[in-house]
């Protein structure tokens, strides 16, 4: 009876989809082949690179500060810096775990881009170059990222 518990016990613990946090993954999703960006992913991200421009400054200035000063463990928002090392312009998600916030970071190919964002946990997914990348992170302290089509 006990061999019986133990292996329906750890047939569900293997059994659950789970992916660790602050694990990366990458590549193509089984059955898919990678798909160039539709006409509808560029129009969104140049309607966010436009939306990126407003107080572009102010921004930059807040993101330094976060890089630069000890992390406050009060403060509830933080800095997030994506390099962007592939031939395309990417679009990086990060959707909350626990809570409703939803971020769509534009970042240009060959470029990086920087923006201040609160703090918790998400998931991160972009399409870069027709691959997929998909991360869940928690983030308390300035986020660096550097993601590549290789």
């Amino acid at each position: 009876m006990r061999f019986l518990f133990a292996v329906i016990a750890l047939s569900t613990v293997i059994s659950c989809d789970m992916i660790p946090i602050n694990y990366p993954v990458y590549g193509n999703i089984p059955g898919s082949s990678p798909a160039p960006v539709s006409a509808n992913e560029a129009r969104e991200f140049s309607q966010l690179m436009e939306a990126d421009k407003v107080n572009k400054k102010k921004v930059t200035a807040e993101v330094l500060t976060y890089l630069l000063n000890d992390t406050d463990p009060k403060d509830t928002r933080t800095a997030a810096v994506i390099t962007n090392d592939s031939n395309c312009d990417i679009i990086v998600r990060l959707v909350g775990v626990k809570n409703d916030k939803v971020y769509n970071l534009p970042v240009l190919r060959k470029d990086k881009n920087q923006f201040v964002i609160d703090k918790g946990g998400y998931t991160l997914k972009s399409n870069i170059c027709g691959v997929s990348y998909y991360s869940q992170k928690i983030i308390v302290e300035p986020l660096i990222l550097k993601l590549n089509s290789n």
